[in-house]
């Protein structure tokens, strides 16, 4: 067994939610030809939004790798009852492609609300075509160009408007005032208002100081 591997996972498989894209599975790429150090993982809480079943797969070809697994799927089986729901879920065709083909348009829904507000506000953003967060760039906002200033950022994003966006920090990256938005996370119009809400902080840091920004500037962001 090879002390190093891949591990390629699709949990997004079935959100690609821009029309010209289509997902490519590494099991495609490579013709089932995995050999012994790649490996694909998937789980249903992502595409389905079924975190709560705590199920997903390992499709490997290294026996080794599988054998060592299957020692400690006695602590993380999942029950019989949960296969039963699932097994039901999965054999209902019509079910899978209605569900799937309604989430993909309420997903492009709120991307397309997300970024045309990202838009507005002149914020740049990496585009998506799958999945439900976008990568936007607040480096022009920050009191500093630090980690620092970062999470001041936040702190007064949820401070002031009671908005939540994961910090680049967060996800090891190198560049501070990057911050991934889960879209998808509230209803279309808890999205807007809370980029109505963003746009009127935005707004405020672009004409004052930051040393002016304090809880009597900000009362009429709520």
């Amino acid at each position: 067994m090879s002390a190093e591997g891949v591990a390629a996972e699709g949990i997004y498989a079935l959100s690609v939610h821009d029309s010209g894209a289509e997902f490519q599975s590494v099991l495609r790429t490579l013709d089932n030809d995995l050999r012994h150090d790649v490996h694909h993982v998937y789980a249903l809480s992502k595409d389905f939004g079924a975190s709560g079943f705590r199920m997903g797969t390992l499709y490997s070809q290294n026996h080794q790798l599988l054998s060592s697994v299957a020692n400690l799927n006695i602590f993380s089986g999942v029950s019989h009852p949960m296969q039963m729901v699932v097994s039901e879920l999965l054999m209902d065709d019509s079910w899978i492609y209605s569900f799937l083909e309604n989430a993909r348009m309420r997903i492009r829904y709120s991307y397309d609300l997300c970024t045309k507000k990202l838009d507005a506000m002149v914020i740049p953003y990496i585009p998506a075509q799958a999945g439900i967060f976008v990568y936007a760039d607040f480096s022009s906002l920050l009191p500093e160009q630090t980690f620092e200033g970062e999470a001041r950022f936040s702190s007064l994003l949820l401070d002031a408007a009671r908005i939540i966006m994961t910090p680049g920090e967060a996800q090891h990256d190198r560049k501070p005032g990057m911050f991934r938005i889960c879209f998808c996370f509230v209803s279309p119009d808890i999205l807007e208002m809370a980029f109505d809400r963003l746009d009127k902080i935005v707004g405020k840091i672009r004409r004052w100081h930051w040393e002016d920004l304090n809880a009597d500037s900000m009362k009429d962001i709520l």
